[in-house]
């Protein structure tokens, strides 16, 4: 197996990853605002669906293993795309009820865990392979030294050359390790963590190990205006405003919290250890005012450049770790219909909701 081929495969393996979740967020955002301009980003990726299945399929083919896990893949894919076709059908037709009360069956979450599942155990079975080459080349190098070690000067002079190929070899492997593992973890316009490596995060906070006394808090937040620079000036000129707010919004963050690019102009970040809510106001509050900073030095008021936040927090407004991202991003759009530029805080039914704050422009 050569490592061009790993690589091959986990690059089309992440692809589908990314365009099923760009599919998702559409249909999630169609349904919840009724906005047409999310379904832009749910037919992009339903769109690309094939074509990266197939180029999945293709960079498989000498694996049998492999071959099953895609095809079992593709047919979790269908199953997935016909539930957003159908439950965005639903809501076009004036079944906007319906269309959620589909979607919070869960029935496209399980084709998702489906997916990954699959996704995770290809993925692993590729990186099982590129070590397993790894170690025997490193076998064959060590026993190719031994034997070269008898004969004459001349020979040790190949060893020695021999060796300088096995380093530069080995140096090459780990930079594309290095390549390939950043890769699946981080946004590649951004350089932020992405989706996966952020549910990562999450599902090791529901560990036994860690300290539940300790309070977390999860913000939603969806770039409000982006969509005007983008239709104006372009995606180059969408992808640079992007660039430039991830950057300010990492330095409003603390060091220790994680903060992520889920899809679009929606970002996430996981504070952990938190305190209280006055901590997160002011958390908000300098995330608000960086993005607005921003819009104003790079387009002078042509575009009003913000930032809806929702806010989640255990163990004091979610039953779960689990919950934060679902009650955040609800919160998110409560905060685009209360006028936007504004932060609220959201809870699991029960707990209520409180700490509304709108921040004027």
């Amino acid at each position: 197996m050569r490592d061009d081929e790993a690589f091959a495969v986990l690059g089309a393996a992440n692809t589908v990853l990314h365009n099923l979740e760009n599919a998702e967020t559409g249909q999630r955002g169609y349904l919840l605002t009724g906005d047409e301009s999310y379904l832009l980003p749910y037919r992009r990726g339903a769109r690309d669906l094939d074509d990266t299945v197939l180029n999945l399929e293709r960079v498989v083919s000498n694996d049998e293993k492999s071959v099953e896990l895609v095809r079992r893949i593709e047919h979790a894919k269908t199953d997935k795309v016909k539930e957003l076709a159908r439950s965005i059908e639903l809501a076009r037709s004036g079944s906007r009820a319906d269309a959620i009360a589909l979607m919070q069956t869960n029935e496209g979450m399980r084709y998702m865990e489906s997916l990954r599942t699959d996704l995770d155990h290809l993925l692993n079975d590729w990186r099982e392979k590129r070590r397993v080459a790894t170690r025997d080349a490193h076998i064959r190098l060590v026993y190719g030294a031994a034997a070269l070690a008898v004969v004459a000067v001349l020979v040790c002079c190949l060893m020695v050359y021999t060796l300088f190929i096995q380093r530069r070899a080995f140096a090459k492997v780990h930079a594309y390790s290095a390549a390939l593992d950043r890769e699946a973890a981080h946004d590649p316009l951004t350089g932020l963590p992405n989706r996966r490596r952020l549910l990562a995060a999450v599902d090791a906070l529901a560990t036994p190990s860690v300290d539940e006394s300790r309070r977390t808090g999860l913000l939603y937040l969806d770039i409000d205006g982006f969509k005007s620079v983008n239709d104006a000036l372009g995606h180059s000129a969408g992808d640079a405003l992007l660039r430039e707010l991830g950057e300010a919004l990492r330095a409003a963050t603390r060091q220790q919290d994680m903060l992520a690019r889920v899809g679009g102009d929606e970002f996430v970040l996981l504070a952990t250890d938190c305190g209280d809510d006055e901590q997160l106001r002011q958390l908000a509050g300098r995330m608000i005012a960086r993005v607005r900073e921003v819009g104003d030095q790079k387009y002078a008021g042509r575009f009003q450049i913000g930032v809806s936040i929702g806010i989640a927090t255990y163990p004091d407004r979610t039953d779960s770790v689990e919950q934060l991202l679902d009650i955040a991003d609800a919160a998110m759009y409560e905060a685009k219909k209360g006028g936007r530029s504004i932060y609220r805080f959201g809870a699991s039914p029960g707990y209520g909701t409180s700490n509304v704050v709108r921040m004027m422009r």
